[in-house]
This record gives C-alpha cells, sequence and structure tokens, in this order.
C-alpha cells in the first residue's frame, strides 16, 4: 500500500469519526430534548386530570350546597328579620307580650353581644378580608312588674312565640325593697329578664370558591 492510499484511509476514518461523534451528540441532544418534552406532556396530562376531576365534582358539590343552603332556609325561618330585632320593634314585641299576660313593663335597654378579643390573639394578615358570621346575636333586658301567674304566662309565651326569642336570665324579687313582711307576700313582683334571638345573614358563596 503505498502513501496516497494509506493518507486516504486516514482521511476517510477521520470523516466516519467526525460523522460519529455529530451524530452522537445530536442524537443525546434529540434524546434530553425528548425527555423535556415528555415530562412537559406527563405534567399536563396530571393538570388535565386534576381539572377534569375537579369538573366532574362540581354538580355534586354544587347538590351538596343546594341541600345545605335548604336545611340552613328551614332552620333559619323562624329567625326574625332584622328590621325585627330593631330596638323599638323588638321593644314592641315584648310589650305586646306583656300586655297580654298581664304585666307592666318599666324599663328596655339593649345588651351588648360582643366578645372581647384578647390582645394575644392573632391579628389579621393585611390584605386579608374580614369574615363576618352570618348568625348575628341581639339582646335585651327587661324590668316588668305583676303576679308570679302573668311571668309563668309571659315565659310560656316568649318560648311559644313563632319567631325563636330565647331567654337567657331571669330575676325576680319583690316590688317593694322593703324587708318587712308586707313586702315579702306581696302578689307583685319585679323581674328582670333578659331575651337574646338571632338574625341570619346569608353568605354567597361562588362556584370558584367551592372549587
Amino acid at each position: 500500500m503505498n502513501m496516497d492510499e494509506k493518507k486516504q484511509l486516514i482521511t476517510l476514518a477521520v470523516v466516519c469519526g467526525v460523522f460519529f461523534c455529530v451524530e452522537l451528540v445530536v442524537g443525546w441532544n434529540l434524546s434530553t430534548e425528548n425527555s423535556i418534552t415528555r415530562t412537559k406532556l406527563e405534567e399536563l396530562e396530571k393538570r388535565k386530570v386534576s381539572a377534569q376531576t375537579k369538573l366532574n365534582t362540581i354538580p355534586e358539590m354544587r347538590k351538596k350546597a343546594a341541600d345545605l343552603s335548604e336545611i340552613v332556609s328551614d332552620y333559619t325561618a323562624i329567625l326574625p328579620e332584622i328590621d325585627e330585632v330593631r330596638r323599638d320593634a323588638f321593644v314592641d314585641t315584648i310589650t305586646t307580650l306583656c300586655k297580654d299576660s298581664g304585666l307592666t313593663i318599666l324599663e328596655a335597654v339593649p345588651v351588648s353581644t360582643e366578645v372581647r378579643k384578647s390582645s394575644r390573639m392573632v391579628r389579621p394578615v393585611p390584605g386579608q378580608v374580614a369574615v363576618h358570621p352570618p348568625f348575628q346575636r341581639h339582646k335585651y333586658r327587661f324590668e316588668m312588674q305583676g303576679e308570679f301567674s302573668q311571668f309563668h304566662r309571659f315565659i310560656n309565651s316568649v318560648e311559644s312565640h313563632p319567631r325563636f326569642l330565647r331567654v337567657d336570665g331571669v330575676e325576680l324579687y319583690p316590688l317593694d325593697q322593703g324587708e318587712g313582711l308586707s313586702s315579702a307576700s306581696d302578689p307583685k313582683k319585679r323581674l328582670a329578664i333578659e331575651i337574646s334571638t338571632y338574625v341570619y345573614d346569608e353568605v354567597k358563596v361562588s362556584v370558584k370558591e367551592i372549587q
């Protein structure tokens, strides 16, 4: 084999080697890209399945929300409207019950139902929307006078009222604060009673929030 043939063989070998290296690099790059693409496709498929699962649960969640709303409506039907618990309206309601029972109402004052927040409680996060409870409590203190049988009739009328009214506390003492026997034997007494109720403010929940 002469020198020219050797050079040709060497050149051919070099060209083949370079071609092989190029093919190897290109193949490796393609394999890497395919792996990345496959990973992305798998992730997209997972997200698609998750989204489809959520979509499939929306009708069921809507039905549950409707069922719960119906249950709440049944329980809140006996609760008074907001206009019925304003001071004048509420006092008028109790005054009517007092008169029907033969009692005389002496005083009516609202009682605060706010719960004092401890300084140790976690402070709200800036930008966070405050959520108010759907049930708002309203409470009043009444002082009245009459006989015990009339008091008993009045309490029964409160507990059997079409609207929800709850007796929270009762104080019964002589009409006259003296310590004599006449004061103790007087059939008329003075009664201090606290009555509360609740108003329901329905909370609207969007489909987006329940997903």
